[in-house]
């Protein structure tokens, strides 16, 4: 491994080695390692050789790390496109993946009884029910039908 010292004579990586240890915990977007790498104060020419020779070497590769992240939020049925793509723009990932509104809906009504077994009030507020369902990202055209089908019913709460 190539290391130098620095002003300090302490031991350090190179740009490239701290980005393959960032590689090792989980996938990163080219967006990610860039900040991280500038956060570890190496220069702008030394990043981008790095992020060159990763993307080269197929150690970053955003679409097919964007599928990955997609389908693992997928498999949780637990959130909503909006909040999936959310998560994925804050990793400078893109999202042209949605999930169908049947699915969604079905995530949402399933998250809601899932909820409503350890917090049975949620079934009578609409407000608490609603929101906590917005939180998770779905659309209110979604929470709606979900609320409906759980029979939660509030006619004064309009979203």
């Amino acid at each position: 491994m190539a290391y130098y010292r620095n002003k300090t004579g302490k031991t350090e990586k190179s740009c490239y080695e701290a980005a393959l240890h960032l590689l090792k915990y989980r996938g990163q977007s080219e967006m990610e390692m860039r900040r991280k790498l500038k956060e570890r104060s190496y220069g702008e020419e030394d990043i981008e050789d790095t992020v060159d020779k990763l993307k080269h070497y197929g150690y970053v590769d955003d679409e097919s790390l964007a599928e990955d992240v997609f389908r693992a939020f997928r498999s949780r049925r637990c959130y909503g496109n909006s909040y999936i793509l959310q998560k994925m723009k804050a990793r400078g990932l893109p999202c042209p993946y949605r999930i169908p509104e049947e699915e969604e809906r079905d995530n949402a009504f399933r998250l809601l009884a899932a909820r409503a077994k350890t917090m049975p009030s949620l079934l009578t507020n609409y407000r608490k029910a609603a929101s906590f369902l917005l939180r998770r990202g779905f659309s209110s055209s979604v929470i709606l039908s979900a609320l409906r089908e759980a029979g939660v019913e509030d006619e004064s709460f309009d979203m």
